[in-house]
């Protein structure tokens, strides 16, 4: 934040907490282009609309819309439709990949008399969308292994593997039992493999209202919260470890390529799961003897002090869900730049949903079509993007970020030497509250743009005046590890969960996942819908329309600078951070020195980025007009900065993550210098050392391509 003044020095704008309409200086841009770029924006954000996102929205949730179902093939029809109309340029590549759908979830506490549980959400008055029993389906997770089975349950907390310890510790034998799980905490697939690793029998996994239910406020139809009927579906396959469909680990599932056996595939779960309800675990909970909750462990489903177990409450569990290969369908729709058409700027979001999807996916679909308009209604007004704009709907992204990995796999070679970055946009609106994560290299361009695009409920704001007085607010969903301490407008950094993965961690793709965010109890349930939206999540829609907004100016901001309007110094400071925070570890401690030498290297190369920033931006100031051919080779090297930190090689136990600074945890949060950290945590000390050799000199040689460049 302290450099901000010496890149305004050197005429390199930096938005502040504040957007004044008459500034006329853009990071990246000549004075000249800069005053074009800001009236090309401002008609840009008169375009999209909130009456516009909610008649798309509703249009988009009108039926389920599963991917390899009807409903999903009508949304990738209707998406491909609206680009095209659009004046974009549309492909629909497709994929054979192995999805899952429930036959059969069936479970009864055993005893006189049994009580019959995985029940179907109830309907809710005044909302027709959840009256539907096709609809709401039965409870269930993709690729969850068929099973019937009877057993004693154990209540494990959130099913981490501290949890199971700390059960361990008090002689709780969790082994051929049912561990009962609650949802957050972690992804549902670290869940399945820490139970599969304990030994547990199958799992069943339900939100408690401690997290997302009325012990948090007021439920849907009067509230964002949960109602305790609702359930939340969702993968529990283990794509931390590979992502992308299961029978073509690491290369595209096109027509004739090569498919291993499930059998063979590791990141499918070998334990059954199924997601319950509040009211069903109650029912559950209520039941269970032993020793009571831990301290942390007790929720509110009853009433009651939790018990542990195990039993002696027992279950009998019947699950039967298919694995079979079905075809997807992403939908790309291209604006082609005028310049530079090779270079591009990748919008992502999926069409793809557990049931409707209101929040997840389709508000960030309803919002891509509806930028897609609004610049296609541009380029119709003679006002292209100079660089190319990729706008990718994904299907399947909820099953293992299916869509848009075939699609990365497919085309690694062209993205890795064109792609500039990945604006993701999974969900665009649950509430007001804006929030971003994003390789540090984009920090600055996101606060920047929020200084520029208006908050829609407050007159003479902007979402940047909103973000900070809303910076400490976080949900329970969110996979986003912390930003740096002390910032305005904290920007958290990428785990994993969303459409971003396959260009970010594989590829070395600058990358940014953006929300507005806030109280949303009904994630992959069925009350995720049109309703609720229109209700409690984002009524009128403005928050739809400021998204389209933002994502365009940010997109605009990329594809038409003279210079890319990367920060390459942010980088080093965040890896040095990273390094020294790992030296004051238990498990770094012994490496000090060499985290020493790496925090030493990262610096370097912070300070040799920085000096060439403000070098490129004097050149720029003093620029002609219409001077960005002169900058290739400035771009080239501001587009390979998130290589320089990546190797093919890629990561010791999981080669598919090629990014060595990041990469997620099994519950999806972001892991930092994750081969350095795995083999420090687990006492190979050698390994840790080479690992820090091998990034050292990726960031020795980074630093020595910044100096080259002045």
């Amino acid at each position: 934040m302290k450099r901000r003044a010496l890149l305004a020095a050197a005429l390199v704008a930096v938005a502040g907490a504040a957007a004044a309409p008459s500034r006329t200086a853009l990071r990246g841009f000549s004075p000249t282009r800069a005053a074009q770029e800001l009236d090309l924006e401002r008609r840009l954000t008169e375009l999209p609309q909130p009456s516009e996102c909610g008649a798309l929205l509703r249009e988009i949730t009108s039926t389920p819309h599963l991917a390899g179902t009807d409903g999903g093939r009508r949304v990738a029809d209707l998406v491909a439709r609206e680009f095209a109309a659009a004046g974009l340029e549309v492909e629909t590549p497709r994929y054979d990949v192995l999805l899952s759908y429930p036959k059969r979830a069936e479970l009864e506490i055993v005893g006189e008399p049994s009580v019959r549980l995985a029940r179907a959400e109830e309907p809710i008055a005044g909302d027709p969308d959840t009256s539907s029993p096709a609809a709401a389906g039965i409870p269930w997770n993709a690729y969850a292994p068929s099973a019937a089975l009877e057993a004693e349950v154990v209540y494990v907390n959130r099913g981490s593997a501290a949890d199971y310890d700390a059960l361990a510790k008090k002689g709780v034998d969790v082994r051929g039992r049912v561990a009962l799980a609650r949802y957050f905490g972690g992804y549902r697939g670290g869940k399945s493999l820490e139970g599969e690793k304990r030994g547990v029998a199958a799992i069943l996994v339900y939100s408690d209202p401690v997290d997302d239910g009325w012990f948090q406020g007021e439920v849907y139809p009067a509230g964002p919260w949960g109602p305790l009927s609702h359930v939340q579906r969702g993968a529990n396959v283990y794509d931390f470890l590979v992502p992308g469909d299961p029978l073509t680990p690491g290369w595209a599932s096109t027509a004739g390529a090569r498919r291993i056996a499930e059998s063979d595939s590791e990141i499918l779960p070998k334990v059954p799961m199924m997601p319950l309800s509040a009211r069903d675990a109650a029912e559950i909970l209520r039941r269970l003897g032993g020793a009571s909750a831990l301290p942390g462990w007790q929720g509110v489903a009853t009433g009651d002090t939790y018990r542990v177990g195990p039993g002696p409450v027992r279950v009998r569990l019947a699950i039967e869900n298919t694995r079979e290969r079905r075809e997807i369908r992403n939908v790309i729709g291209t604006l082609r730049g005028t310049d530079e058409p090779g270079r591009t700027i990748l919008l992502s979001n999926h069409h793809d949903a557990w049931v409707y999807g209101a929040v997840d996916p389709s508000s960030g679909t309803a919002t891509m079509i509806s930028l897609a308009r609004a610049m296609g209604a541009l380029a119709r007004e003679g006002r292209r993007p100079r660089r190319t704009i990729v706008f990718a709907s994904w299907d399947a992204e909820e099953y293992t970020l299916t869509g848009s990995t075939e699609w990365g796999e497919e085309h690694e070679k062209e993205l890795k030497e064109n792609a500039l970055l990945c604006i993701n946009v999974d969900a665009a609106a649950s509430g007001d509250g804006f929030s971003a994560s994003a390789s540090p290299t984009l920090f600055s361009a996101i606060r920047e743009a929020a200084a520029s695009v208006a908050d829609p409920a407050a007159a003479g704001r902007t979402i940047a005046d909103s973000w900070k007085e809303n910076a400490t607010r976080r949900n329970i969903r969110s996979y986003a590890t912390g930003d740096a301490p002390g910032e305005d407008l904290p920007v958290a950094i990428l785990g994993s969960g969303s459409d971003y993965t396959v260009f970010f961690n594989r590829l070395g793709i600058a990358s940014m996942d953006l929300t507005f965010d806030g109280p949303y109890g009904v994630y992959h349930s069925l009350y995720d819908d049109y309703g609720w939206m229109s209700r409690v999540g984002d009524p009128g829609f403005r928050y739809h329309a400021a998204m389209a907004r933002l994502v365009g100016v940010l997109a605009m901001r990329f594809a038409n600078a003279d210079v890319l309007p990367f920060q390459p110094s942010r980088y080093g400071r965040e890896i040095a951070r990273y390094a020294s925070e790992l030296a004051r570890s238990s498990a770094g401690g012994p490496l000090r020195a060499e985290l020493g030498d790496l925090a030493r290297a990262a610096d370097h190369w912070s300070r040799e980025s920085e000096t060439t920033e403000r070098a490129v931006a004097v050149r720029l100031a003093r620029s002609a007009p219409a001077a960005h051919a002169g900058f290739r080779r400035e771009n080239d090297w501001l587009a390979s900065l998130e290589r320089a930190v990546s190797d093919d090689a890629g990561l010791p136990r999981r080669p598919w993550f090629r990014h060595l600074v990041y990469a997620p945890l099994p519950s999806y949060a972001a892991e930092t210098l994750p081969a350095v950290r795995e083999a420090a945590e687990s006492g190979d000390a050698a390994a840790a050392r080479e690992q820090i050799r091998r990034l050292t000199g990726k960031l020795t040689a980074a630093a020595g391509k910044a100096a080259a460049i002045r």
